[in-house]
């Protein structure tokens, strides 16, 4: 399983560090801080780690209880639009995938299926459980964070969500990278809510876009990353 994640993330998964790092290191701050929203095993945030050359504070977030990562500290929360408990659904069969807090991809036959192929693990299904949510303005007031410089949300189709929950602190970030994923039918939707509230409402501007091809195929689901800036 480690061997396909591995090669799920260097070939097919859309990587924007270099582009985020430029923007970093060339401006004047000295120290900055790093909001991992959905880190899994860390990846994002350790390649920003090899190119960002400043003083970085990292806070890694991710409710999966099997995640061991040995070089970051990271904290078993979900981000959501409130704080309380509420459904997780953990992907088993391949957890770089799918495991939120909606059921977009459980409910996905066709996407279910053919991971399930590609991996090996048709016997294993999502497992639901409780897990403790948060916002991200409750958290950054409650742990002293004044300001992100960079935010990164990967919740596989809960991005709406986190955003809600944040509507302090986005007044006080640069950087946000985010993950838009939904059904076909509902994606060009939620996509323009994205960038409205981003653009409209925080002054953001779209810097790029990639589609995720790989989830796309083979399913009926869609998702891009968009990098936005100030």
């Amino acid at each position: 399983m480690n061997l396909i994640y591995k090669f799920v993330d260097k070939f097919l998964m859309n990587d924007f560090s270099k582009i985020i790092s430029e923007i970093i290191n060339n401006n004047s701050k000295n120290e900055i801080t790093v909001f991992d929203v959905g880190c899994f095993q860390g990846n994002f945030s350790r390649n920003l780690q090899k190119q960002i050359k400043k003083k970085t504070n990292y806070f890694l977030f991710d409710p999966n209880p099997n995640l061991i990562i040995k070089d970051f500290q990271y904290q078993k929360l979900a981000f959501s639009n409130d704080k309380g408990i509420k459904k997780f659904y953990l992907n088993t069969f391949f957890p770089a995938s799918g495991s939120s807090l909606n059921t977009i991809h459980v409910k996905d036959k066709l996407w279910n299926f053919t991971r399930k192929l590609v991996t090996g693990n048709f016997k294993k299904q999502f497992e639901s459980f409780d897990v403790r949510t948060d916002t991200i303005d409750n958290f950054c007031e409650e742990n002293s964070v004044d300001s992100i410089d960079i935010l990164k949300i990967d919740t596989e189709g809960s991005e709406i969500q986190v955003l809600e929950g944040s509507k302090k602190i986005l007044n006080k970030t640069n950087i946000i990278l985010i993950e838009v994923l939904d059904e076909r039918k509902n994606f060009d939707v939620k996509y323009q809510r994205v960038v409205e509230i981003l653009e409209k409402n925080y002054n953001f501007h779209k810097v790029c876009e990639k589609s995720i091809w790989s989830l796309g195929t083979l399913s009926n689901m869609k998702a891009m990353d968009i990098l936005f800036k100030k």
